[in-house]
């Protein structure tokens, strides 16, 4: 599989496209057995010349219910079993049997929440070599979204991210497919994500620098319309913004 910076100078537009195959995420707009929904949303990307998209069966919103390993693999079959675009595929996982199915099947890059807390998943990656969105999440929570205490967000986030990347190094993962993303709005205040947001150039240090805030509220709360939200990520350093795809 090609590397970070092999794939970033292939595409024109910095975006990762979100596709939900469940009906209850941010946005509500899940495709799960809707081939409608998901044929207008691969005609969509096309038509904006989206060419990653980040496919995900579970939800991650605030108060997400867990489900079953079975149910999130139904729901990743079915876009899997449906899919007729032609973009890059990222698969947004905790889970490794999960991650394993989707790199069996096309996908070649890996978005885990969670931080890559799970050493299985970590082993999974040494193996399979794809490239890897290393999520923030703060070392001392219990889940993704407990809401921790930071004294000073920007300096702690970026120092947890450091450990981890020396961590996945550590175990043999290969430092040109990691890029690394500081979790707007997960396990953090509204303040700590405006901070974050607001301080995005000092996570650009030599990754690639990956960003989601559509839909989440930090942003609606910034006064700042779509268009100044995204030209704000591109002029701090961002490789690539994470959005919904029909917004």
């Amino acid at each position: 599989m090609t590397d970070w910076n092999s794939l970033l100078s292939s595409v024109n537009q910095k975006v990762i496209g979100i596709i939900n195959s469940t009906k209850d995420s941010f946005s509500g707009d899940g495709v799960f057995e809707n081939n409608e929904k998901l044929g207008f949303l691969i005609k969509t990307a096309e038509e904006k010349e989206i060419k990653i998209l980040d496919v995900g069966g579970v939800s991650t919103k605030p108060g997400f219910e867990e489900v079953s390993y079975k149910q999130e693999l139904r729901r990743l079959n079915f876009f899997v079993s449906n899919y007729f675009g032609k973009s890059k595929l990222s698969v947004d996982t905790m889970n490794y049997k999960i991650a394993r199915y989707a790199l069996e099947n096309n996908f070649e890059i890996i978005n885990d929440v969670s931080g890559f807390n799970d050493l299985k998943m970590i082993e999974l990656i040494v193996e399979k070599d794809p490239k890897i969105i290393l999520v923030h999440s703060h070392p001392n929570s219990s889940d993704i979204q407990e809401k921790m205490h930071y004294k000073d967000v920007v300096k702690e986030v970026r120092d947890h991210l450091e450990e981890k990347i020396e961590n996945l190094i550590s175990h043999g993962v290969n430092k040109n497919k990691i890029s690394i993303d500081p979790g707007l709005g997960f396990g953090k205040s509204m303040e700590d994500s405006q901070k974050l947001f607001k301080n995005l150039e000092h996570f650009c240090w030599g990754f690639p620098l990956i960003v989601g805030y559509s839909k989440k509220k930090f942003a609606q709360n910034l006064e700042m319309n779509d268009e100044e939200l995204y030209n704000h990520c591109i002029d701090s350093g961002v490789s690539l913004v994470r959005l919904h795809i029909a917004s």
